[in-house]
């Protein structure tokens, strides 16, 4: 029995559609499928009511098409638009919420990040691509928590879900998924160093994957080579 059982019906809604989103930004369903009221009420264990408001949020997030007759299915991810568009306004976005966080950032908020990194970590550990870009999500959101932004975490959701098989693309490029948590972790060193200039260049670089990510990674590299183990 699902453990959402018992709880508000828009509680439940939201669980799952935390977790649907996480499972599709993942590429767990392949594009086209349908996704059936149904047969999820009977995989969470609960009624079609906060079903339907799940597939509602996450085909307004554009995770999900609805097809007059069909229901829902996976939609197609847009990556020709990652590099014109999409990356341009996540880099707005979060860019804004970092000026705005950086003069409020203190030890309670680096230990909420340290917990999304210890959850990276592990699923890096077991080379859990889901897992990883998940935690890699829930990262990236931290920051507009961080700014008060929460109001904006939809928007944020939007822009994302239409990257997602750039996000995928990327993590198969990495031979070992350890290395993801370990560029966030350079990242949070770089977001409380307490020089916004250089928190900026970086977060923006990262955004990028352009010269802070390849420096991170050949650093990463550098400390698999001294200690011995396999990368």
């Amino acid at each position: 029995m699902s453990a959402v059982l018992g709880m508000s019906a828009r509680t439940v809604a939201d669980q799952i559609g935390d977790r649907l989103r996480s499972e599709l930004l993942a590429g767990a369903y392949p594009i086209g499928k349908p996704l059936r009221e149904e047969e999820l009420a009977r995989h969470f264990g609960v009624s079609r009511h906060p079903i339907r408001k799940a597939l509602q949020k996450l085909t307004l997030e554009g995770l999900l098409n609805a097809r007059p007759n069909c229901g829902v299915v996976v939609a197609t991810s847009q990556r020709e638009h990652v590099e014109g568009l999409l990356t341009p306004m996540r880099k707005q976005l979060e860019l804004y919420a970092l000026q705005l966080a950086f003069p409020k950032l203190n030890g309670a908020q680096r230990g909420e990040w340290q917990t999304i990194l210890r959850r990276m970590q592990r699923a890096g550990e077991d080379q859990n691509a889901q897992e990883v870009l998940g935690h890699d999500a829930a990262f990236h959101q931290q920051l507009l928590i961080a700014a008060g932004l929460e109001e904006m975490i939809p928007v944020w959701q939007g822009i994302y879900a239409r990257m997602r098989d750039y996000h995928q693309q990327g993590n198969r490029e990495y031979p070992d998924l350890r290395v993801v948590a370990y560029v966030h972790n350079r990242l949070i060193e770089s977001l409380f160093s307490g020089d916004l200039q250089r928190a900026r260049i970086d977060w923006d670089s990262h955004l990028e994957n352009g010269d802070f990510n390849k420096r991170a990674k050949t650093s990463w590299q550098r400390q698999l080579n001294a200690t011995g183990r396999k990368g």
